[in-house]
């Protein structure tokens, strides 16, 4: 049996968060004939990922694509994440038009992409549509913007109460 699971095609693919700026945990949640799935990642993953899909989307735009208007769903509870995601890797099918993302779960020492053993850390291969991956830059973008502002200094979320900033040699801002 492969350790790679495949859902194909995702009727959903969405980014949402738990909790107040500051302490928020980021999910991945892909809907799958009904079925939810949940991944925990890290906020500089939603970033990174939602950068990566932009450029893919860009390139399809820039060759006429026509998209169409998808609405993003709030995450569904209870959210019990398969994993914490460590490797993401994107690619565009252009044979059957959609984005293959797979996404492996974060373990101890070397954590490369690795789809050809038998063995090793579970992955998802996360199949959608080229609508529902730009409708995921729109959201993942609102939802990391929600949280805490960046210092206009060094770029370091700021707390309520400010933070010790390092271009102001370790000064509260």
């Amino acid at each position: 049996m492969s350790r790679i699971r495949r859902l194909d095609p995702v009727e959903s693919f969405i980014v949402g968060t738990i909790g107040r700026p500051g302490e928020r945990e980021f999910y991945l949640q892909a809907k799958y004939h009904g079925a939810i799935h949940s991944f925990a990642i890290d906020k500089s993953q939603v970033i990174a990922l939602a950068d990566r899909i932009a450029m893919l989307i860009g390139e399809l735009k820039a060759a006429d694509y026509r998209f169409e208007n998808v609405v993003a769903v709030n995450l569904e509870v209870p959210l019990i994440p398969e994993f914490q995601i460590g490797v993401i890797g994107i690619v565009w099918l252009g044979e059957s038009e959609q984005v293959s993302l797979d996404i492996q779960e974060i373990t101890e020492g070397d954590n490369d992409l690795d789809l050809e053993s038998k063995e090793g850390p579970a992955v998802f291969r996360i199949m959608m549509s080229p609508d529902i991956a730009n409708a995921f830059i729109g959201q993942s973008r609102k939802v990391v913007a929600a949280g805490r502002a960046p210092c206009p200094f060094c770029g370091l979320p700021i707390n309520k109460d400010g933070h010790l900033c390092p271009r102001a040699n370790g000064y509260r801002r």
